[in-house]
């Protein structure tokens, strides 16, 4: 998976009353607050966050399987081009409505989605964040076999489904800084010089020769492996700390998207070609001789700390999830939540499947859920104001007391669009496709039917006299008409 990272976590603070100025200055992380603008951090802190989030070795996994799956160099190519222009339209809307609104996912959906829509958005955020989480579990344990001879391989997993949840438990920002402003430059400079040298010593026929197998898999299914490696769908949760002028975050997302689904998936085709190796984890020891001298120590530190941090991240989606769904559980804390999570991971990591099928699951269930939900949430700040004049306030968090029944074009939109993802990536357990079907490009079709649902349905309601109802406004903005609703801009900060 790719590193999900945050900034600035403080789990171990009480969140703040919504709309608090005061709370707002305290919160740490401002889960349950807007994030001010003197908070908000420059374009090159954002670039630096962003590349941690996408320079990671799950990227790799992408290529080495590409090539063992029947594709082509030139395939991949095209597949990794294909994605990083769906992700960065997709994520252009997703991260700048978090740049916005500045709220966390999780809260930003009682505002959009109303009561129902946020806990269904939350609970898709569990399932999305813990699939994650226990897939990289299964990941360090293929690295680490392919480094080492692992002793009671089951007992080292549920371990260390437990030891990864240390951070998000304890809020150690520093091992989270330590991962984005040392290890990841270090990767990164790893993977540029490992891909170099690989291109460098193969012969372009051995390059662009193909690995004949039965069933070689489509250039839209490795492009959907992609896309669900590195779609969150609660980019907000990151870039509600960036500004959005004048740059809307471009530049970071694009070279975010670059170097996480182009160098590295390039650098994992080439060591699949290098080491002529179809199981993963022993080509491992093979990538650390090729890239470090055969320094297998250091390569294990980067590894651990780089899916360390990958997992810091799936965790905290997961937690925000679930926080969200508890929030008025005034007895309830996030430590509770980290570590009934951690045991669940555990369990999990007993009952997947191997890493290759938990690989597709995930990243399949990753691509079509909560991106959905991201993708109608930035249709309702950007398009709808300008297409049918309704703008729905979002300059202060919405409690669950404020908050609307639901939004029911946005509910409907969500689980439409889940729905075609889903159906049509083969992924609804019990069906005949399950695991097997596969048909087009199944998170861009779940996008596109969600914003195009939702945009159905606002103009089925916008015009009758009880649209903002129907839309699920948050029942305090018509109390509250003397403040304004948000521009779509940020100002400034040095």
């Amino acid at each position: 998976m790719t590193g999900k990272a945050r900034l600035a976590p403080s789990p171990d603070r009480p969140a703040s009353p919504a709309g608090s100025a005061e709370g707002a200055g305290v919160a740490q992380d401002y889960t349950d607050s807007v994030v001010p603008q003197s908070e908000r951090r420059s374009n090159v802190r954002m670039m630096l966050t962003f590349l941690s989030m996408q320079a990671t070795f799950g990227a790799a996994y992408v290529g080495y399987t590409a090539r063992f799956e029947g594709l082509s160099f030139t395939q991949l190519i095209v597949a990794m081009a294909i994605a990083t222009a769906a992700m960065s339209l997709y994520c252009f809307g997703a991260a700048n409505t978090g740049a916005a609104v500045g709220q966390t996912t999780s809260v930003m959906t009682r505002g959009v989605f109303g009561r129902l829509g946020s806990r269904l958005v939350s609970v898709l955020l569990v399932i999305n964040g813990m699939g994650f989480y226990v897939f990289t579990v299964l990941f360090v344990m293929s690295l680490l076999g392919g480094l080492f001879t692992v002793p009671a391989v089951k007992a080292v997993s549920v371990g260390l489904a437990f030891l990864m949840i240390t951070n998000t438990y304890f809020g150690f920002s520093g091992v989270q800084r330590f991962a984005q402003y040392v290890a990841v430059p270090v990767v990164m400079v790893w993977g540029l010089y490992a891909t170099i040298r690989g291109l460098a010593t193969i012969s372009d026929s051995q390059l662009h020769s193909h690995v004949h197998v039965a069933a070689p898999s489509s250039m839209l299914f490795v492009t959907g492996a992609m896309v669900g490696l590195s779609t969150w769908g609660n980019e907000a949760d990151v870039f509600r700390y960036a500004k959005m002028r004048p740059q809307w975050n471009v530049p970071t997302i694009i070279v975010s998207y670059i170097v996480g689904s182009f160098m590295f998936p390039v650098m994992g085709y080439v060591v699949a070609v290098l080491a002529n190796q179809a199981d993963f984890g022993p080509s491992i020891k093979y990538f650390v001789n090729f890239s470090l001298f055969g320094l297998v120590a250091l390569g294990f530190v980067f590894f651990i700390i780089n899916q360390a941090a990958v997992n810091d991240g799936n965790l905290y989606i997961a937690v925000n999830g679930v926080q969200n769904l508890t929030s008025d559980m005034p007895r309830w804390r996030r430590q509770y939540t980290v570590l009934v999570l951690a045991v669940v991971a555990a369990g999990l990591t007993l009952v997947l499947p191997s890493l290759q099928k938990t690989f597709n699951i995930v990243t399949g269930i990753g691509a079509v859920t909560v991106p959905t939900a991201s993708t109608v949430m930035a249709v309702d700040y950007f398009l709808i104001p300008r297409l049918f004049g309704l703008r729905r306030p979002m300059e202060r968090v919405t409690g669950w007391k404020d908050a609307a029944a639901a939004n029911w074009p946005g509910v409907v939109a969500v689980i439409a669009g889940t729905v075609v993802g889903a159906a049509t990536g083969g992924l609804i357990p019990g069906t005949a496709g399950f695991q097997h079907t596969y048909i087009g490009f199944p998170a861009l079709q779940a996008w596109v039917t969600g914003a195009v649902v939702y945009l159905i349905g606002v103009a089925l309601v916008h015009r009758r006299a009880n649209a903002r109802a129907l839309l699920g406004f948050p029942q305090f903005t018509t109390a509250r008409t003397e403040h304004p609703a948000a521009p779509a801009t940020v100002a400034q900060h040095s």
